[in-house]
């Protein structure tokens, strides 16, 4: 008995030897999972503007003008010693646009009567100086200033008894005329240009998903903020407005993107300049099965030395943590154990590339390997990893960037409204890390208007 008790005790050291042999020089080692940190879930998004040029000629002003002035001016008292006046339009008003003002010449004749006494008709042309704005109430008034006479007239006059000056009696009978013409521009500029009709048409119709390209079916999605308006501007014989819808823009594939709510006209702002740059947001994501994808056959399986002690990596994955990438390793060979990296995901624009930089051991397995296994901190990996984990998007951010441009080139929004879009450069926004994958968002630039035709 006592002697199987020693056979017994002798088998168990000799086995204890054997695995004590075979485990020469192998560390085992398993870190702990790096702590949960919270991800930031939305993209940075940058304003956008949506340019609406709202314009009409000098000709076609003058061509209202025309259609809509009466004959008869003025008729009344010229001053206070019983003098009347009678002024007719006799001839066809002509506006001219430079430097933010009308020019508007208004061919008139006059006539004055004093009891039985009375001229010949007097012709002459009445010069104005026009200049127009904006109120926050979507309204254009304007207001006008009497510029002179373009004709030469006598000094004096006889009428009966009196001897008058008539360049005076025009000049003090203006208001009237100022006033008539001052209301009429406004009112026409209006109706030519109807600010408010034209611009809540468009506001509407953008917060609806726009169809850019059914064969990929892509969507173009505003989410519109504020209404910007540019001073009027009258220059070379036309008046222009330049109103901004200031929007966020972003290129859909998929899906039609659900509807919101149509939210109400806004205040118009008044501004002295915007920027009128229209940017396209496009969204690439990447998600970590095809990370695993790409970087599987050139981490798998393969020796990696340091210090005369090598390691193979047995398996490997990747997910999201925070604003970090964390890589999981698991290795067999001088080290056999579980280990944890963290890096930065980083976008390239110039090369459209997607890459890592900061490729570093978390704190656990720092401090862990610190210990017992050094050797790995200074070795290859980390140099190998983030060599390996890139991702050339240039393909699919260009041909983003193709297709809207192209979807751009004329797009009904309603019926003879269109947004047209002229789309340049890429430039980068933001990238964030994600549970599942990486997103990183560009935009495209260029610049864009909605037309009315």
């Amino acid at each position: 008995m006592l002697s199987k008790k020693r056979t017994l005790t002798l088998v168990a050291l000799l086995l204890s030897a054997i695995t004590l042999s075979s485990c020469a020089g192998v560390t085992v080692l398993t870190a702990e999972r790096p702590r949960d940190e919270a991800f930031r879930t939305i993209l940075r998004k940058e304003a956008s503007t949506l340019n609406i040029p709202i314009e009409t000629s000098t000709v076609e002003l003058a061509k209202v003008l025309n259609e809509t002035i009466r004959r008869e001016l003025y008729k009344g008292t010229a001053n206070s010693w019983g003098l009347t006046a009678d002024l007719v339009r006799n001839g066809s008003i002509s506006v001219s646009a430079a430097d933010n003002y009308l020019y508007v010449t208004l061919p008139i004749s006059m006539s004055l009567s004093y009891g039985m006494f009375e001229t010949t008709a007097i012709p002459l042309k009445l010069k104005f100086k026009v200049t127009a704005g904006i109120t926050p109430d979507w309204r254009l008034h304007a207001e006008i200033y009497y510029q002179g006479l373009s004709d030469l007239l006598a000094e004096e006059v006889a009428i009966g008894p009196l001897s008058i000056k008539p360049r005076s009696i025009v000049e003090g009978i203006t208001q009237p005329v100022q006033r008539l013409l001052s209301d009429l521009i406004a009112q026409k500029i209006n109706d030519l240009i109807p600010l408010k009709a034209q611009v809540a048409k468009a506001w509407n119709t953008v917060q609806r998903p726009i169809m850019l390209d059914k064969s990929y079916n892509a969507w173009l999605k505003l989410t519109p903020r504020e209404i910007m308006l540019y001073p009027l501007s009258a220059q070379n014989n036309k008046v222009r407005l330049s109103v901004g819808i200031s929007t966020f823009a972003e290129l859909v594939v998929g899906p039609e993107p659900a509807s919101q709510s149509l939210l109400p006209l806004p205040n118009l702002k008044l501004v002295n300049a915007f920027d009128k740059t229209f940017r396209i947001a496009l969204n690439a994501d990447l998600f970590y099965k095809d990370l695993r994808a790409i970087a599987a056959p050139l981490l798998l399986n393969k020796k990696f030395d340091s210090d005369g002690k090598s390691i193979i990596i047995k398996n490997f994955d990747l997910y999201g943590n925070g604003d970090d990438l964390v890589v999981k390793l698991e290795t067999q060979g001088s080290l056999d154990g579980v280990f944890y990296l963290t890096a930065k995901p980083v976008y390239n624009p110039k090369t459209n590339v997607f890459s890592v930089e900061d490729v570093d051991f978390d704190m656990q397995t720092k401090s862990l390997l610190l210990q017992s296994a050094d050797w790995f901190l200074h070795g290859t990996i980390r140099s190998v990893i983030q060599d390996k984990l890139n991702m050339n998007l240039n393909r699919q951010l260009e041909q983003s960037r193709q297709m809207a441009g192209k979807a751009l080139a004329r797009v009904p929004l309603a019926d003879h409204v269109f947004l047209k879009g002229d789309i340049k450069d890429l430039k980068f926004n933001d990238v964030i890390v994600q549970r599942d994958k990486i997103s990183i968002r560009v935009y495209t630039e260029g610049e864009s208007a909605i037309m009315f035709q």
